[in-house]
C-alpha cells in the first residue's frame, strides 16, 4: 500500500488555520492577508508534513501547466545556449521546460505535437528555435489560430503578425569590421569578407543583412568591397588566402560570416606557412561553434547571444500569456551581437 498524500487539509490542521489561509500563503493570493506569525506555522506545517502542491490541481485552478515548450534540434549546440538562457528565465518565474525535438531531419510532425500538448494543458507556451531562413505560414496560422503564446528565434524575420527574438547581423558585421580596423592596427588594404553558405543560407535575410552591411561599411570608409562566396566545408580556403597575399605587401584582414568555417580555414593557413594573428589576420561575425574557445590561436569574433535570446524569448511569452503585447510594442526583438576578442585579429 503506498504512503497516504499528505493534502492542503493536512497542512490547514496541523498549523490550526483554515485551507484558504494555506492557499494564500501557497500562491501570494493578493487581498488576503496573512500576518508573519500565521505565515510561518503554515510553513513549518508544509516542512513537517513534506506538502507538496498538486501540480494538475493547482493547473485546473488557475488554467496555467507552469510549463513552457522549447522545441529545436538537442544536438545542436546553439539549442543548448538557447535553453541555458530559458532556464535562466523560467527559474525566475517558477517554469519548467519540456523539451521538444524533431524524430528527423524534415518531421513536421513535432510541431503538430506541440498543439496537442497545449489543448491538453500540458503546456503554456511555446519557444521554436529556427533557422533564419525559416517562415512557415501554415504554421503561423495554425499557431495564431488556436491563440498559442509563440515566439520563433531566428525564424520569421520578414513575417510580420509572428514575435520572433532575432540577432542584429548586420550590427555584428559593423562591430567585427570596426574591431578589425581599430586605432593601433598595421595599415592594411580594405577587409576582405568570405561569405560561406550551406543549404539554408544561400540568400536569406541574415546573410543578405551581414553582407550589406559589410558592402555599406566599406562605402562609408572609403574601401572596395571585396566578397568571396565558398560552399561550406568544401570552401576554397587556399585560394581565398592566396587572394589576400596578392592584395599587397600587407595582406588584407579576413572576415568570415561564420566561425564553423574556421577550422579549414585555418588548416590551409598552415599549409601555406601563414600564422594567424600576424601573416593574416581573421575574424569571425557569428561565433557558431564558440570558436574563441576551441582554436588556437584564439578566434576574433562576435558571438551571437543564444542565452540572452532564450531568456528574452520566455519574457515575451510571458508577456502574451499575461494579455498580450501593448501598443507600441514591436512584435520583433532584435538583440546586439557581443564582441570577443582574440589572439587571431
Amino acid at each position: 500500500m503506498g504512503k497516504k498524500r499528505v493534502t492542503s487539509f493536512d497542512v490547514a490542521k496541523r498549523a490550526g488555520v483554515s485551507r484558504s489561509v494555506v492557499s494564500a500563503v501557497l500562491n501570494d493570493t493578493p487581498g488576503i492577508g496573512v500576518g508573519a506569525e500565521t505565515r510561518e506555522a503554515v510553513l513549518e506545517a508544509i516542512r513537517e508534513l513534506n506538502y507538496h502542491v498538486d501540480a494538475g490541481a493547482r493547473s485546473m485552478k488557475t488554467g496555467r501547466s507552469m510549463t513552457l515548450a522549447a522545441y529545436g534540434d538537442t544536438r545542436h549546440p546553439l539549442f543548448t545556449r538557447l535553453l541555458e538562457g530559458m532556464q535562466r528565465e523560467c527559474e525566475l518565474s517558477g517554469y519548467h521546460i519540456l523539451l521538444c525535438s524533431p524524430r528527423h531531419k524534415g518531421n513536421a510532425n513535432g510541431r503538430a505535437e506541440l498543439l496537442e500538448l497545449y489543448h491538453q494543458r500540458k503546456i503554456d507556451g511555446i519557444v521554436t528555435l529556427d533557422h533564419t531562413s525559416y517562415g512557415d505560414q501554415e504554421w503561423a496560422s495554425r499557431i495564431g489560430d488556436a491563440g498559442i503564446p509563440y515566439v520563433s528565434v531566428e525564424g520569421y524575420a520578414e513575417v510580420s503578425g509572428v514575435y520572433s527574438v532575432l540577432a542584429d547581423y548586420s550590427g555584428s558585421v559593423e562591430t567585427a569590421l570596426n574591431y578589425l580596423l581599430r586605432e593601433g592596427t598595421p595599415q592594411q588594404p580594405g577587409p576582405v569578407y568570405a561569405e560561406v553558405y550551406h543549404e539554408h543560407s544561400a540568400d536569406n535575410w541574415a546573410e543578405r543583412n551581414r553582407r550589406d552591411a559589410y558592402t555599406g561599411w566599406c562605402s562609408a570608409h572609403g574601401m572596395e568591397p571585396v566578397v568571396i562566396r565558398l560552399e561550406e566545408h568544401h570552401g576554397a580556403w587556399t585560394e581565398c588566402l592566396q587572394r589576400l597575399a596578392d592584395s599587397g605587401p600587407q595582406h588584407a584582414p579576413l572576415l568570415v560570416n561564420w566561425s564553423s568555417a574556421i577550422p579549414d580555414l585555418y588548416r590551409a593557413a598552415h599549409k601555406l606557412g601563414l600564422r594567424i594573428g600576424e601573416d593574416v589576420r581573421i575574424m569571425a561575425a557569428d561565433d557558431t561553434i564558440q570558436g574563441h574557445r576551441l582554436s588556437l590561436p584564439s578566434l576574433s569574433c562576435v558571438e551571437i547571444p543564444y542565452v540572452s535570446m532564450g531568456e528574452e524569448a520566455v519574457r515575451c511569452l510571458h508577456t502574451q500569456m499575461n494579455g498580450g503585447m501593448g501598443a507600441g510594442q514591436a512584435e520583433k526583438i532584435w538583440l546586439p551581437a557581443v564582441l570577443r576578442p582574440g589572439e587571431s585579429a
